[in-house]
């Protein structure tokens, strides 16, 4: 099974902020400042922040976290067993996938206006998904297919080097082909048309999907149970 734990960040006014804020690593915490915008700011805590709670929701215990990186920069947490994450944000969303086996999710607003990204990174079958469709069902296509091939390269965790015309992504069936057409047998992609204009796509080996919405509450109940533990 896999959990998607989704914060919305319009919930978090300055003062919220700053006790959120307060509560990540001081390294988290001087990447936030380093953003011009407020909003970045806040996605950059609450993605911490998910994180921290979607290990307790899997442990049931305050977990110390201890991040790692690939060679490609894809982060893990190495002592913790059967526990993969992957994160991801857009607009007013920040939102984490986590299960026992490896993961990628990607969210995104539904664009519009981008068949040059099309034309020049996706496969001829993706290309027809799209472009069989107008106006705004051809911007929602074409915001899927983009969540699915993201999604796929972060559960690589290859990063750039994977490019995203060397396999093929069906909306429809949920699979992955590669470049010789062959299925990737074992690998499920899922996604979802979320808060009405997003897309939210998950690939994992798992079936069963559960998507849960996190207020601020929940993070606030989870920092003041970290403090306790402190004492």
């Amino acid at each position: 099974m896999l959990v998607i734990n989704c914060i919305n960040i319009t919930d978090i006014n300055n003062d919220n902020y700053q006790l959120l804020r307060n509560a990540v690593s001081e390294e988290r915490r001087k990447r936030a400042d380093r953003f011009h915008f407020i909003n970045d700011s806040k996605r950059s805590v609450c993605a911490e922040l998910l994180l921290q709670y979607s290990l307790f929701q899997a442990t049931g215990q305050v977990v110390k976290m201890v991040i790692d990186y690939n060679e490609y920069g894809k982060p893990f947490i190495n002592h913790i067993h059967d526990f993969s994450y992957n994160i991801s944000h857009s607009g007013k969303w920040v939102v984490i996938v986590y299960g026992s086996t490896e993961v990628g999710i990607d969210i995104e607003e539904i664009q519009t206006g981008k068949d040059d990204i099309a034309d020049k990174f996706f496969t001829e079958e993706e290309k027809d998904f799209i472009y069989t469709a107008t106006g705004e069902e051809r911007s929602k296509r074409f915001t899927q297919i983009w969540t699915l091939k993201e999604s796929y390269i972060k559960y690589l965790g290859t990063g750039l080097s994977t490019r995203l015309d060397s396999f093929s992504v069906n909306a429809l069936d949920g699979v992955v082909t590669s470049e010789n057409g062959k299925i990737q047998n074992g690998l499920r992609l899922k996604s979802y048309l979320f808060d009405t204009d997003y897309y939210l796509s998950v690939c994992s080996s798992k079936e069963e999907v559960i998507i849960n919405i996190i207020k601020l509450e929940d993070l606030f109940q989870l920092i003041n149970r970290s403090n306790e533990e402190r004492i």
